[in-house]
């Protein structure tokens, strides 16, 4: 039997409906299936594939209309659903489909759809996009995904221990649960623990280097020839390169000290040429326009300097953990320290000399404003050395640092060494007189002094030297002279200002103290008059300062307090953190009182507690501790082994509830009594007595009591049903599972009227919610109301597996039967043994409808809400459970049926998972995830149920079987709402399953899709006069350019068109095996006002067409149709027979012609029976049939004009000529050719009226969208040659025809007046009067149109003297 979310349960996707019978058999035995993770995959490949190929064919241009706001965005609204599947989805689907293992799946995801397609086409698209717009949102998909694959689930995850079996994509991926953070699974075997850690190894590698080598991509010069493209994409590339480098170099410290040399080297390589990269755009780029590089680039530069000093360079550590020993760098920050010794090439001393050059270059930034220009010499001289990747890198920056050291030699001495208490900051710089490369503008100029201030507070052996650049810069602050017009008056405020800022809080800190820094900076802040602020910052350095080396006493007692301004009250967030902590206080004195003292993790924090709650402490303790309540028990030994027994429920005291209390007490046990071993005690005699007896002369006390235990009973038989049910559904064992069932289900249909207890009203619930939402059907809801009115403990049972997750234990497996199926079973035996009872009828079709209803809710309550896992679960195990037990229920019913097909209709989640796709960046990938996955699941039960309805036509009875055929083509038609892809494999099944199984079935198939072809006409019926109304609204509103006669003409023909082609192409699919049935399909077609269901039959007649003459021949099944077919049919026979072959052959001719002939009226002969195959004709054949076109009707002559030229409408302007050797080579009829032909046709031989042949050629001059002036030029210069070399004479329709396109086509004056009218003269056109007639004419014509480029006297002057006198005379 198949199960959901197998392969089993997968309807083979194929494109075209095949002829093959057999071709879905498989699907029967569970055999030669694919697995489902490859199907997955594909799916999955899918998804990206399209996605990917959107990104590709954009323009680049911002669409308005897509609703985002710039093309940046809109770019990754197209790129989300690739990162949905590769950081969540993928994994997902490796848990979800892993069937020979689970690392094994993963890995097979992991490299189809990561290694082999999402980031080497997005790598592509960095690297060599035309579009800068692409090229960025390739680049921003990296960083989005690398944050992305941290997160729960995904490939790098990061929530969970990596000895975990939850961590990363083997995990669960719930990232709403805290069940994923707290519940970490069992610690892995070593060996598989050691294996998976490579394996995210290698994962967190291969991203990295990608990332890498699209910002590498991003900064390689002359990217792009335009400049703005090339500098935006460069600050894309300088940004990925910033959140890239740390990642890469933890990696790179990863492979060190797993010893793999290589793989640090693979890894640290691109971050150098990275880095490379920036500098090069930094330091070495060309001047742009202005002599300045863009700021944005320009800052970005500057900042990931700034990371690269901090990751290159030593990190402090605090006292204690530097007696320890350890270092005390955080998780999310790099340093020196972390690099383990040992690699030949990674080494601390490269990457320490990184830093101090890039710091001073750094320095010379903020001290000069720009770079200063680096002696071409030395940059050459440099650059040519070979060096290792971290030397390149050096040999860039040293040239640039030196540029400024040069300068700073000339410095005066900071202090006098005599007297070090004097400090001269002044430099002697004349910045006016200094060359630079380039200087920089107020953002990049802020960010080089945020730098150094942050590469000060956080590196204590750069402070000293960042406090004397930014005390030299604040000593001479910048200003206009300086700023080569890059730096307005206002920026130049900003900058000092933060320049001030800087120095006061270097000065704030302890290490301004411990390096003999704070003169500096304090002189350089009194040069503002800063001296308060200064003298503030410099006493809160001296007392941390003194801090860090006092014992522990003195740090304890310090009260730090520092203010900036005199205040009374404070700032507003420091009385919030008072009152926060003032709360926590109190919480914590409060804490445990009444509920056991419950101690902190902290010993600090529980002896801070213990202390606080000693004075709550009672000086005595309470006495009488619980009140005692009226009419308890005392406490003896048999009242404490009651209680142990009965699992705690002796120890209720309601009085009502006797039975839970002593229920076993009230029965006798005699086992040597054979007839009698349990025999109810007297007092439970009196009791049933008491309840069964009905007598009016009882006392109202009595009759008090009997209504107390008649309730209570009723009550201790619910209580007894939940736990018996409860029990059954979670029972290990086989055997009590169906006993247990079968005495609930037996209870059920006897209590009426009988509510379940508290612990199963949520089934009672969802089986009224299932009515309410399932059932649409008025008289049949209020049926299934009144039955769970009626059951209520029954409704229970058959809602229950829809409510509740069954254990995994407690699934049913094959050869056991669910709850509901034993409940069904129960409600078949009530029924049938009381027939004649009303409380009995239709018991077990109403079971039935409710149990089907409730399966159908729990669908919908998956959909509904995609990141409730339980929910999902709960929907895939009902429809597994009803897909194994629908075979064995004893019947079916109609509504039954119906209503199983609605889980087909997954319209909902299908939009819903489509617009989460196309979600703004901002939102969730996560959640789009979940929706997506929801949907596959969805999708996974729709095919079940089909799977389901396949089952009921191949075991189930005739009756049934209908009820499923019905069913199974009603989806497949679009009658009951599904998606597309679901109506698809409805199709399938229905023709390669159901239809050629056995005759029975396929009369069947063939009885429902008649009856289908039937409501499509009643519904081309019922709008006709809507879509004529529609269409005249349409076509008076249009430019008249609709020229497809198939197309549909207003919004309202389109619905009908796409309501109806469903069940055409169904009904198709059965006439390609029963030839026969093509009568009936050409019947409903040609119904009156039916035009819609012709037209959408005339649209899809080439899939009729094409595959019945692939399977039965195009000649014969061309006789076949046109015997059965009437004249009211014919139209659609013409559709048929055109579309039977492409090319069709020598026998299909015969059998058109052969048709004409049978269906000729008094001899005479339709030509349209001959039009499919005119393309196919020789151009001698088609010339002898052109007389009958001309005769026919207008439409038709056109119609058979385009099929000659079909074939050949690229030489549409030629007029070709047969070989000399050869006869009849030359197939169809240009364009040029069908005028010749026309013009020279014997008409009066052909018994063709002169009025009909004229009219014939001027049709052809009126659609002039086909017979256009070039083809028109084409025909009358091929006649006019002909007689001009005196071959032939003009056509008699020669010169009318010269005469329209004289009025009709401007375009041709001049080739007429000064090409076709000589020539024509040359001729002697004068010796015929009827052409010499026109000839004047049309000159006439041309000689008053004013057209300036039409000189028709040159044609006129070459007539001879008498023609010319006439010529003047007559005009």
């Amino acid at each position: 039997m198949n199960r959901l979310g197998e392969d089993d349960a997968e309807l083979p996707q194929e494109d075209n409906l095949d002829e093959d019978d057999n071709a879905l058999d498989e699907i029967e035995t569970g055999g030669d299936q694919e697995d489902p993770l490859l199907l997955a995959i594909d799916d999955l490949e899918g998804r990206v594939v399209a996605a990917l190929d959107e990104v590709k064919l954009h323009s680049g241009v911002h669409d308005p209309s897509s609703g985002t706001a710039s093309i940046h965005e809109e770019l990754s609204t197209l790129l989300r659903p690739v990162l949905e599947v590769a950081a969540h989805t993928g994994p997902s689907v490796a848990r979800t489909y892993a069937s020979s293992g689970l690392d094994d799946a993963v890995e097979d995801v992991y490299e189809r759809v990561l290694s082999d397609l999402v980031l080497p086409v997005l790598l592509e698209t960095a690297q060599s996009d035309q579009t800068a717009a692409k090229r960025i949102a390739a680049l921003e998909f990296f960083r989005s995904f690398w944050k992305e694959v941290q997160k729960a689930g995904s490939w790098l995850d990061g929530t969970a221990p990596v000895t975990s079996s939850t961590a990363g994509p083997y995990g669960s991926g719930n990232t709403r649960s805290s069940s994923h953070h707290q519940n970490r699974g069992p610690p892995l075997p070593r060996p598989l623990q050691v294996r998976r850690s490579e394996k995210r190894s290698a994962h967190e590698s291969e991203i990295l280097r990608y990332w890498l080598q699209a910002a590498i991509a991003c900064l390689t010069p002359g990217v792009f020839t335009s400049q703005a493209a090339d500098d935006a994409t460069s600050s894309r590339g300088v940004l990925a390169a910033s959140a890239s480098l740390r990642p890469s170099l933890k990696h790179i410290i990863q492979r060190i000290k797993a010893a793999d040399d290589r793989g640090a080297n693979r890894l640290y390589t691109p971050v150098m040429k990275l880095t490379e990269n920036v500098l090069h755009k930094l330091l070495l780029a060309p001047d742009t326009s202005g002599g300045a590089t863009p700021d944005n680039l320009l800052a970005s530069c500057i900042k990931y300097v700034e990371i690269v000093v901090l990751c290159c360079s030593r990190k402090p550590q605090e006292p204690a953990t530097r007696r320890r020993g350890a270092s005390t760098t955080p998780q999310q920050d790099f340093s020196l320290e972390d690099l383990p010794e040992g690699h030949p090439v990674i080494t601390r001393e490269s990457l320490e000399s990184i830093a101090d050059y890039a710091f001073t270059v750094l320095r010379g930034f903020t001290l000069t404003g720009g770079q200063v220009k680096i002696d071409s010499n030395v940059l050459s001289s440099v650059m040519m050395m070979s060096a290792s990747p971290s030397e390149q890198v050096v040999n860039i920056l040293k040239p640039a640092a030196l540029a400024y050291l040069e300068l700073e030699t000339n410095f005066p001495p900071l202090q006098n060494r005599s007297d070090e208490s004097s400090i001269d900051l002044e430099t002697n710089l004349d910045r006016s007189s200094i060359e630079y490369d380039f200087r920089m503008g107020p953002k990049p100029y802020s960010v080089a002094v945020n730098s150094l201030s942050a590469l000060a507070t956080h590196r204590p052996g750069f402070f000293r030297d960042a406090a004397i650049c930014l005390a030299r810069r604040a000593f001479h602050p910048p200003n206009a002279d300086e700023g080569a017009n890059l730096l307005t008056p206002v920026a130049i405020k900003a900058i000092t200002s933060q320049i001030k800022s800087s120095c006061l809080t270097l000065l704030r800190n302890a290490l301004s103290v411990s390096s003999n820094s704070s003169a500096i900076l304090q002189k350089a802040l009194l040069t503002f008059d800063m001296k308060a602020q200064a003298d503030k910052a410099l006493a809160m350095a001296k007392q941390a300062h003194s801090l860090k080396t006092a014992g522990r006493k003195e740090r304890n007692r310090a009260n730090i307090y520092y203010e900036w301004e005199t205040t009374t009250t404070g700032t507003k967030r420091q009385r919030e953190t008072d009152d926060a902590l003032a709360k926590m206080r109190a919480a914590k004195a409060a804490k445990g009182l009444g509920h056991g003292i419950q101690l902190p993790t902290s010993m600090s924090d529980a002896v801070d507690l213990v202390l606080a709650n000693l004075q709550n402490l009672p000086s005595k303790r309470p006495t009488g501790g619980v009140s005692k309540r009226p009419n308890s028990a005392p406490v003896t030994l048999e009242f404490v082994v009651d209680a142990v027994t009965s699992n705690g429920a002796s120890l209720s005291q309601e009085e009502g509830r006797w039975y839970e209390r002593d229920g076993g007490n009230a029965w006798d046990i005699e086992l040597e009594d054979e007839e009698n071993k349990f025999r109810p005690k007297p007092k439970l005699r009196e009791l049933m007595d008491l309840v069964t007896r009905d007598d009016p002369s009882d006392s109202e006390e009595i009759q008090k009591k009997r209504k107390l235990y008649t309730e209570q009973s009723l009550s201790a038989a619910a209580d007894a049903f939940g736990r018996i049910l409860t029990n059954s559904a979670n029972s290990r064992s086989d055997a009590l599972r169906e006993f247990g069932c079968s005495v609930a289900a037996r209870l059920a249909y006897t209590l009426r009227n009988v509510k379940p207890m508290a612990k199963n009203s949520a089934s009672l619930e969802f089986a009224n919610l299932s009515v309410a939402k399932v059932v649409h059907d008025s008289d049949h809801k209020q049926k299934l109301e009144d039955f769970v009115d009626l059951y209520p403990l029954a409704a229970t049972g058959l809602a229950l597996d829809s409510e509740t997750p069954l254990p995994d234990h407690a699934s049913p497996t094959e050869g056991n039967t669910s709850i509901a199926v034993r409940f069904l079973n129960e409600a078949l035996v009530q029924q049938d043994a009381g027939q004649d009872d009303p409380y009995f009828h239709n018991l077990y079709d109403n079971s039935l409808d409710l149990h089907i209803s409730s399966v159908v809710n729990a669908s919908i309550a998956a959909n509904d809400k995609p990141n409730d896992l339980v929910k999902k679960k709960i929907a895939s195990q009902t429809v597994i459970g009803l897909q194994r037990d629908i075979p064995m229920l004893p019947r079916l019913n109609q509504a039954s049926i119906v209503q199983l097909a609605t889980l087909c209709d997954i319209e909902e989640i299908t939009k819903k998972a489509a617009q989460m796709s196309k979600k703004s960046s901002q939102e969730s990938v996560a959640e789009a995830a979940a929706v997506h996955a929801s949907k596959v699941a969805a999708e996974k039960r729709a095919t079940a149920t089909l799977l389901i309805l396949r089952d009921v036509a191949f075991q189930r009875d005739a009756d049934d079987r209908g009820l499923a055929v019905e069913c199974a083509v009603g989806l497949a038609s679009g009658r009951l709402r599904s998606t597309q892809s679901i109506q698809d494999k409805a199709l399938k099944l229905v023709m390669n399953i159901l239809y050629p199984r056995n005759e029975a079935l396929a009369k069947s198939v063939a009885d429902a899709a008649t009856a289908e072809i039937e409501l499509a006409v009643e519904d081309a019926v019922s709008c006709y006069d809507d879509i004529q109304k529609a269409n005249s609204t349409s076509i008076s509103s249009s430019d008249g350019g609709h020229k497809n006669a198939l197309a549909p003409l207003s919004d309202a023909e389109k619905e009908a068109m796409d309501r109806m082609s469903k069940p055409v192409k169904l009904y198709m699919a059965l006439c390609i095996r029963r030839t026969d049935m093509i009568k009936t399909l050409f019947n409903a077609g040609s119904t009156e006002k039916a035009d819609v269901l012709s037209k959408t039959v005339r649209a899809n007649m080439r899939i009729l067409g094409r595959t019945a003459a692939t399977k039965h021949g195009a000649a014969s099944i061309a006789f076949d149709v046109a015997s059965m077919t009437t004249n009211e049919e014919i139209p659609l026979l013409l559709s048929f027979l055109e579309n039977l072959s492409g090319n069709p052959d020598q026998e299909l001719i015969e059998a058109c012609f052969k048709i004409q002939e049978t269906r000729s009226v008094d001899g005479k002969k339709d030509p349209r029976y001959i039009i499919p195959v005119l393309p196919a004709m020789s151009r001698s054949d088609l010339v002898g049939h052109l007389p009958g076109f001309v005769l026919a009707e207008d439409k038709v002559f056109l119609d058979a004009l385009v099929r000659m030229g079909s074939r050949v409408s690229r030489q549409a302007l030629l007029f070709r000529e047969e070989p000399e050797d050869a006869q009849n080579t030359l197939y169809g009829l240009t364009l040029t050719e069908q005028l010749v032909y026309l013009h020279k046709l014997d008409f009066s031989g052909k018994g063709i009226p002169q009025k009909r042949y004229l009219n014939a050629i001027k049709l052809c001059l009126e659609e002039d969208q086909t017979f256009n002036d070039r083809v028109v030029q084409s025909a009358l210069d091929e006649i006019s040659g002909t007689f001009l070399v005196g071959s032939e004479k003009l056509p008699l329709a020669f010169m009318r025809t010269t005469i329209l396109v004289v009025t009709k086509h401007e375009s041709l004056h001049t080739w007429i007046s000064q090409v076709l009218l000589p020539r024509l003269v040359d001729g002697r056109i004068y010796e015929d009067s009827r052409q010499w007639e026109g000839w004047m004419r049309a000159a006439h014509i041309l000689e008053k149109s004013g057209d300036s480029g039409v000189r028709a006297q040159d044609a006129i002057s070459k007539l001879p003297a008498e023609q010319l006198m006439q010529y003047q005379q007559k005009w």
